[in-house]
């Protein structure tokens, strides 16, 4: 999520930490940082906003550009509003640090360390492993050794790069979850940095550490531990043979692939853009003119078409509970040859990934010459629909080029809860106490996908695995009830698109008036069934699919131990780490990659045209 980027060697320091930091920019951040040596002394320059702000700052420190050790880092605030105090590096004492990722256990270290006399001067998480390593130190240890037993006191998925006064020209990093890639300088030392794309400047040999691996980067060279034993070991390198339409796919075979992965980061950067991220109440949209509007709606009357219809189907379960607004979800290829009702006090929104799609088009349009307020939910600025609505709600999923939605459906499906969560919070409802902690949840949402959207993580395998084991199915039924039904429309509209193969979206309920005829041992249930207010009853209906013989693919929490008696392949969804319940809200923000990533594997077994399958467009501008 974060970005990180270290450099020691002959180069200049301050443009080796820019240059990187900016191609990181797409990761999404708040506020972002440097740190460089100057002597034996650190000098941290950081601010919250764009990296501007610091190109700046460095321009104007005429010795960074004779300088050579540095590390930089580009923030999404999570622990700690989105301030240039909680921007990274931190500091504490002489050690100077950047981290990615969660400290889970952080409440319990920060008050270790004030017991221990250390005052925390941010609201971060981050700043804590400073003191861990201050402390490591007054036992006698090194520098690195510091670091490496400082980092087992750390519960989650994460990243550290660190650099010490009293070790100038070392940089050392320690990998544990969160990715972190390093190479050596062709003209001697070490870049570090979260992703591949800052080292491909300099070489395309790097090194991708494991999980447990410590780099210790010097003008000499890189060398690793295993931060467990404590013990050298080795690591070998990986050539990035990248075309420049490989680097566009950032070496993932599918740009679907690719696009599933980068929903953490659509997260972010959609959050950035609907928010006021400087302030510090839940759910604070940023002021536009669609905000007055929304704010009058007496009812909503969603129009959409295909997956955005599946996301608008989330907006009406989240606006109605929390909001307690009247939802309807239209398709717009009925809605528009239909004489529908509107009542005073309506407002339309349409949702669309391009704005051009002709159905949704036409049908906002149409309410629009009747003189009913009008708004849009779109990915792209300056397409027909956001000009001709009333206000538009940009989603910011970037530019998406498989066809089949996977990262934009994501999007819609987060401006959907925001727009609940403001409204919930402003109409007064008994809903409105629990708001604010789900909003803090949500943020921790991309930080926690993040960690288990690695294609050698233990989520990405187990869908793999699954999918060997029942892609020689005739046909998929996939169930949900609550929030877990328009994902399971959603999930066979997926796997429809790109594998070929029939597949049916249901109510959980609705299993047994029809469809329940049709179960065999040639057929699949993906059940979605999360440990929410409709768990039992999801649960009820698994065992009338278990009788008939289907083959039941459970997707839920990883404890649920009845789902997994029940289920012939069972897929665990990523969850908070240390046993934090989640709020059932967010629950689809999580079974969204289960089941694009299920449907990928299938049509990758199946040898399909992945990115582009037959007969679909990516934006239907056509009826």
């Amino acid at each position: 999520m974060c970005g990180i980027v270290g450099y020691v060697g002959q180069r200049k320091v301050g443009d080796v930490l820019l240059k990187g930091l900016s191609r990181l920019e797409y990761r999404g951040y708040d506020s972002t940082g440097v740190a460089y040596f100057k002597g034996a002394h650190i000098e941290v320059k950081k601010s919250e906003g764009k990296l501007r702000n610091i190109e700046e700052m460095v321009k104007r420190d005429p010795s960074a550009d004779r300088l050579q050790c540095g590390i930089g880092h580009t923030r999404w605030a999570t622990h700690g509003r989105p301030t240039t105090q909680n921007a990274h590096p931190h500091r504490t004492n002489h050690i100077v640090l950047v981290h990615n990722g969660i400290i889970e256990n952080f409440e319990s270290i920060r008050a270790d360390m004030i017991k221990l006399g250390h005052s925390p001067a941010s609201e971060t998480d981050s700043e804590l492993f400073g003191f861990l390593v201050l402390e490591e130190e007054k036992k006698g240890t090194d520098f690195p050794t510091s670091v490496q037993n400082a980092f087992r006191h750390l519960e989650g998925a994460c990243s550290v790069v660190v650099m010490s006064e009293k070790q100038p020209g070392l940089i050392v990093g320690v990998r544990n979850g969160s990715p972190l890639v390093v190479a050596l300088d062709p003209q001697g030392g070490a870049v570090f940095a979260s992703d591949a794309q800052p080292l491909l400047e300099y070489t395309r040999e790097v090194f991708f550490l494991e999980h447990g691996d410590m780099a210790i980067g010097s003008e000499k060279g890189i060398t690793f531990r295993d931060i467990r034993t404590g013990k050298e070991v080795k690591r070998e390198k990986t050539l990035l043979d990248w075309s420049a339409d490989k680097l566009d796919k950032q070496g993932f075979p599918h740009y679907m692939l690719k696009e599933i992965f980068e929903q953490p980061l659509t997260m972010v950067d959609t959050l950035n853009g609907l928010l006021d991220r400087a302030r510090t109440d839940p759910f604070p949209m940023a002021q536009q003119p669609g905000l007055a509007i929304l704010e009058k709606a007496e009812e909503i009357i969603f129009i959409a078409c295909g997956t955005s219809w599946h996301a608008a189907l989330l907006g009406k379960y989240w606006l109605e509970r929390w909001a307690g607004i009247p939802v309807s979800v239209e398709l717009a290829s009925e809605f528009r040859y239909r004489d529908p009702v509107v009542r005073r006090g309506t407002v339309i929104i349409g949702i669309s990934q391009s704005g051009e799609t002709a159905d949704t088009l036409a049908a906002v349009n149409d309410m629009r010459r009747r003189g009913i307020p009008t708004m849009a939910i779109c990915n792209v600025r300056g397409s027909t629909m956001s000009r001709e609505v009333d206000a538009t709600f940009f989603t910011s999923a970037g530019p998406e080029v498989g066809v089949a939605a996977t990262k934009t459906f994501y999007a819609q499906m987060l401006a959907v809860f925001i727009m609940a969560g403001y409204l919930g919070l402003r109409r007064g409802r008994d809903t409105a106490s629990k708001i604010p902690h789900i909003f803090q949840q949500l943020l921790k949402v991309p930080h926690m996908l993040e960690s288990q959207l690695q294609q050698d993580g233990k989520f990405v395998k187990q869908i793999k695995e699954v999918a060997k084991r029942v892609v020689a199915q005739k046909g998929f039924f996939f169930v949900g009830r609550g929030y877990s039904f328009p994902i399971s429309l959603e999930g066979a509209l997926k796997l429809k698109e790109i594998a070929y193969v029939h597949a049916e979206g249901y109510a959980a309920g609705e299993l047994k008036h029809g469809p329940i005829a049709m179960l065999d041992e040639d057929m699949a249930v993906v059940v979605l069934a999360p440990k929410d207010g409709w768990h039992e009853k999801t649960v009820s209906n698994l065992q009338e699919v278990k009788a008939r013989g289907a083959r039941i693919i459970g997707i839920g929490n990883p404890d649920d131990d009845k789902m997994k008696r029940f289920s012939d392949e069972f897929i665990p969804l990523p969850m908070p780490v240390g046993g934090e319940s989640l709020d059932e809200s967010l629950y689809p923000f999580l079974l969204a990659p289960a089941i694009q990533l299920l449907s990928y594997e299938i049509a990758l077994l199946k040898g399909t045209d992945i990115d582009q399958p037959k007969n679909l467009a990516k934006s239907v501008t056509v009826e």
